[in-house]
């Protein structure tokens, strides 16, 4: 029993350094795994965005469906993420579910539409009557002195109104309410013919496209106006003219409240600057423009492509004048615009066709009832279809199954 009482343990002298080497080297395997699998799913994902990105639809899912009871004559415009209807007898703003958020009756022989933001104005151009909503319901509703010709609203729901009356133009904004803030006649004699109005965003500014044909030749003038303090010491409130020989400006557009569009038989001539605009880049083009189509960040100009008039050439610029993209389509289609996520929309009585910013058909269909409007839904591949007597919410199928339009 002499070694009873005493341990068998014996002290080791530990290796700190290869235990330390030994640690990092398992950190370092570690680590190399994480990256492998992040690298996996980092492809995968680009992978899968270009695929999305370049894939076309030609089916889809219906995944509700709202009934509607219109009149042929009802018309539908976004606003909000909801719908707008309208025809000669009143407007309704109605969810995508078709659940009436608002409704305003009026009589108008032929109504006109102006959006902006949050707010929406509607005028009757052979008539007086104003009536300005916002997504809440019915701001205010006035009459005018003289026919309208043209009319915008601007993001604070004031209005620009452009009337005429025995051969001489008046100019007038009005608040939301009906005040008029300010007036002004337009004499053909002076300063040609009013072709169309824009106002600001802020309500401030304001611009004119005229056409004057007195010399033998067309002659184009674009003016601005500032309602603001920098106006005020100016004459009629203008601070800017430009004038173009040989051109025809039929449509005009504030995109904000410091940006214009000019389009003209010629092309695109851009403006910019808050108080005072300036000449900015133009597009100039030697081909027949056909149609044109704009948002807050684009604009399209629609040719003929080449001989063939069966085909159009869609182009696409930024607001520098800068291409962004083109396509040739041969679909006959009668309006083009933009959505919300920049896609570009092509329909006509029955059919619809989308391309992406890269020129890419993602969509086409050809529909067995009159297609009225299309809209995106939140989500990449969920739209709606307003079509005849029904409201369809739908999402494309990534893999068509030949049965297009089945729940």
């Amino acid at each position: 029993m002499k070694n009873a009482g005493k341990s068998n343990l014996q002290m080791v002298q530990a290796n700190w350094e290869e235990i330390e080497r030994k640690v990092r080297e398992h950190h370092r395997k570690q680590l190399k795994v994480v990256a492998i699998i992040v690298g996996i799913c980092v492809v995968m994902g680009i992978s899968y965005y270009i695929f999305m990105q370049h894939k076309s639809y030609d089916d889809y899912r219906i995944t509700s469906t709202a009934d509607r009871s219109d009149t042929e004559a009802t018309k539908f415009v976004d606003f909000n993420g909801n719908l707008l209807k309208y025809s000669n007898d009143g407007v309704s703003y109605v969810t995508v579910d078709n659940q009436i958020i608002w409704n305003q009756s009026y009589e108008m022989q032929n109504p006109i539409v102006a959006v902006r933001g949050q707010y929406v104005a509607f005028a009757d151009t052979t008539g007086k009557q104003i009536y300005v909503m916002n997504t809440s319901g019915t701001q205010g509703k006035f009459k005018v002195t003289m026919p309208v010709m043209k009319m915008d609203v601007s993001a604070n729901g004031s209005v620009a109104v452009l009337m005429e009356e025995d051969g001489t133009s008046y100019l007038s904004l009005y608040s939301k309410s009906g005040e008029q803030l300010a007036e002004g006649a337009i004499h053909v004699e002076k300063g040609g013919t009013p072709m169309d109005v824009a106002l600001s965003d802020d309500g401030e500014k304001m611009v004119v496209s005229s056409l004057d044909i007195h010399d033998g030749s067309a002659k184009s003038t674009v003016t601005f106006y500032n309602f603001g303090a920098v106006g005020e010491e100016k004459v009629d409130h203008i601070v800017a003219t430009y004038t173009y020989k040989d051109t025809v400006i039929p449509e005009i557009a504030y995109i904000g409240s410091n940006q214009v569009l000019a389009f003209s038989d010629q092309g695109v001539y851009t403006f910019s600057g808050g108080n005072v605009p300036k000449e900015g880049p133009k597009k100039l083009v030697e081909q027949e423009i056909k149609m044109v189509f704009h948002d807050n960040n684009y604009f399209g100009l629609v040719f003929a492509s080449g001989k063939d008039e069966a085909k159009r050439n869609v182009v696409v610029y930024n607001m520098k004048c800068d291409e962004q993209t083109r396509f040739v389509t041969d679909f006959p289609f009668e309006e083009i615009q933009f959505l919300d996520n920049h896609e570009i929309c092509l329909t006509s009585n029955s059919m619809a066709a989308l391309y992406t910013m890269g020129g890419l058909e993602k969509f086409y269909y050809e529909f067995n009832e009159p297609l009225y409007h299309m809209m995106h839904i939140k989500g990449y591949r969920n739209y709606a279809f307003v079509v005849e007597g029904k409201t369809q919410q739908v999402r494309f199928r990534l893999f068509g199954s030949g049965k297009a339009g089945e729940k």
